[in-house]
């Protein structure tokens, strides 16, 4: 396992040069799990007017999920708080146990509602479903929804809390669930 923590990190190391103008990074956070995450517009691939995220996910049970997103999506407003954004996303890990290896491409969505403000604050939902023709290696399909509220607490700094539900059906015929199913928080900066 301590390989391919090793091999992890040494390509998140590797793609940190493309993410020098990167603008912001978030952690959610619970007992058990930790998600990081870069943002940026993906002008930095040679396409802009996406969000370009790259993550990080482990938790205490030694498994890890990395994952490269795209997600477009148009800015709130005051006539137009509701907001829609469609996107892809893969995921790369593996799981401690069972030993299985994770390999999927997710179409997503998300809608979110802004209340404007001095702090605005959203409420959001995103989904990611990669079925079996997207999903490789010892996966079967990938469910990846996340719910939440967050509070922009600095004009650079937002706030938020949510629940994510990450979801893997393999193989062998299990289910697996890589998340503790408990609330997260977190912070997002912006720089």
């Amino acid at each position: 396992m301590k390989s391919h923590l090793s091999r992890s990190i040494l390509a998140l190391s590797l793609l940190l040069p493309t993410l020098v103008e990167a603008n912001d990074l978030e952690a959610a956070l619970t007992s058990e799990t930790a998600q990081f995450t870069f943002r940026s517009d993906s002008s930095v691939i040679g396409w802009g007017g996406s969000e370009l995220a790259l993550g990080f996910f482990y938790n205490d049970a030694d498994d890890v999920l990395g994952q490269i997103g795209l997600m477009q999506r148009r800015q709130a407003s005051e006539k137009n708080p509701l907001t829609l954004g469609v996107g892809v996303k893969t995921y790369l890990g593996q799981l401690d146990i069972p030993d299985q290896d994770i390999a999927a491409v997710a179409v997503g969505g998300e809608v979110r509602y802004t209340f404007p403000g001095v702090m605005p604050t959203s409420v959001y939902l995103t989904v990611h479903y990669a079925p079996k023709i997207t999903s490789f290696s010892d996966t079967e399909e990938i469910i990846d929804s996340n719910i939440g509220v967050q509070v922009e607490v600095l004009p650079q700094t937002v706030a938020f809390v949510g629940y994510r539900n990450l979801k893997l059906d393999l193989e062998n015929g299990s289910s697996y669930s890589m998340d503790d199913n408990r609330v997260h928080v977190g912070v997002r900066l912006t720089f």
